[in-house]
């Protein structure tokens, strides 16, 4: 009798862990799902390629002295939640020894500061989710908390974008191609960020880049090592962009890549092996120079398509074409290339005046809320069903496993 009984209270153990592990799962979904209640939802409306018969030019003012910068990059932190490895004054003196001007952490929704650089510019990244739908928020005073952590769709993504630049600073799309965070679809109807992290140590979203400029949205690059680990050498020293802006001030800096007036570069031997010396734009035509040779420079247009490339020259020029609504280069050195932001076509006034702000569907907005409270009263009530059921035929199983060791009732009986 004992091996029976034994039985069913070995049975009785596996299907509590079963259920307290679903109700676990449950309870996670449960509590996530309030994050949804405040949820917007936009008319997705496209944006416009980019029209006029101007050309905007980032690189009007800019300056060949340029700042060599890095936004991207984490310290360790309480519970090891930023994933960094070293304390902030380490990282600070490891990209300033390696001539870097500027270099700001980008901690998991924590501003750190230099205490030694009062022209320091405060960087934090925002985003906790599945799949990485990360942003980075500059010169930002306050974390904005605001997230989606489980499911994230064209109208969360818009969403968050707004929070975040209603809580101040520049927003720049965190690897977007990492763990599809951000698909080419996204990026036909996304609105109001400022940059796009092209070149990052996990992935770089070039193709993605050119979805967004080939759908009218006027982003500029933005080129960061997301190092956590200073110690290991392939993380820190492979992404970084160069601004040329007049002087080396946090005002004049953000000016200048408000404006574009700056480029990426990654080189995976860690080596700057070329400068951008200017970019001009005289009548439909670009002129491009570089310090040195450049093994290949390419002109890209619409859709990422290549519409002239230059081998061993130190400088180039292009035609615009009439179906040319921007066009971007890249230079190749040895193993470093150089992505300068887009030329782009304008009405003279306005660079973004085709697209606007994303407008709030409000009828939809209510509905989307009022599914987010049934899907969560609905996952309350699961958990409330899974332990119900457990417990209910709990003491019938005790009067049989009693009934068994009494001599009363054999395995295979049926009571009459």
């Amino acid at each position: 009798m004992l091996p029976f009984a034994i039985k069913i209270h070995k049975n009785r153990v596996l299907k509590r862990i079963l259920i307290w592990s679903v109700s676990f799962l449950l309870g996670i979904l449960y509590l996530f799902s309030f994050q949804y209640y405040g949820v917007e939802v936009f008319y997705k409306e496209r944006n416009v390629p980019f029209r006029g018969d101007s050309f905007y030019n980032p690189y009007k003012d800019f300056s060949a002295v340029s700042i060599k910068s890095n936004f991207h990059a984490h310290s360790e932190g309480k519970l090891g939640l930023t994933n960094g490895h070293q304390k902030p004054e380490e990282i600070f003196a490891h990209y300033k020894d390696a001539g870097y001007d500027r270099i700001s952490l980008s901690d998991y929704g924590r501003i750190e500061t230099d205490k030694s650089d009062h022209e320091y510019i405060e960087v934090y990244e925002h985003g906790y989710n599945i799949r990485k739908t990360h942003q980075l928020v500059i010169n930002s005073e306050r974390v904005n908390w605001s997230e989606f952590s489980l499911f994230q769709n064209y109208h969360t993504k818009q969403h968050i974008v707004n929070k975040l630049k209603q809580s101040g600073g520049l927003v720049a799309l965190a690897h977007p191609g990492l763990m599809n965070g951000y698909t080419h679809d996204d990026m036909k109807y996304l609105k109001g960020y400022d940059f796009i992290e092209v070149l990052n140590n996990y992935y770089v979203s070039d193709k993605i880049w050119d979805t967004a400029l080939s759908n009218g949205y006027p982003a500029w690059i933005l080129a960061g090592d997301d190092c956590h680990d200073i110690s290991k050498s392939n993380l820190s020293f492979v992404n970084w962009v160069r601004i040329g802006s007049e002087g080396n001030s946090r005002q004049e800096v953000l000016d200048a890549i408000k404006r574009g007036c700056h480029y990426g570069f990654r080189n995976l031997d860690h080596d700057e092996t070329n400068f951008l010396d200017s970019c001009i734009v005289q009548g439909g035509v670009i002129n491009v120079f570089f310090r040195k040779i450049a093994g290949e420079i390419s002109f890209i247009s619409d859709n990422g398509n290549i519409k002239k490339v230059i081998d061993s020259a130190a400088s180039a020029s292009y035609s615009i074409l009439k179906d040319d609504s921007y066009v971007r280069i890249e230079a190749k050195t040895s193993d470093g290339t150089i992505y300068l932001n887009p030329i782009i076509r304008f009405n003279g006034y306005q660079l973004n005046s085709n697209n606007g702000l994303a407008s709030v569907n409000t009828s939809l907005t209510i509905l989307f809320r009022i599914m987010a409270l049934i899907v969560n009263m609905g996952l309350l009530l699961a958990i409330l069903m899974l332990h119900m059921r457990f417990t209910l035929p709990v003491n019938l199983i005790k009067s049989v496993a009693e009934s068994i060791n009494r001599g009363t009732l054999k395995p295979g009986m049926n009571r009459v």
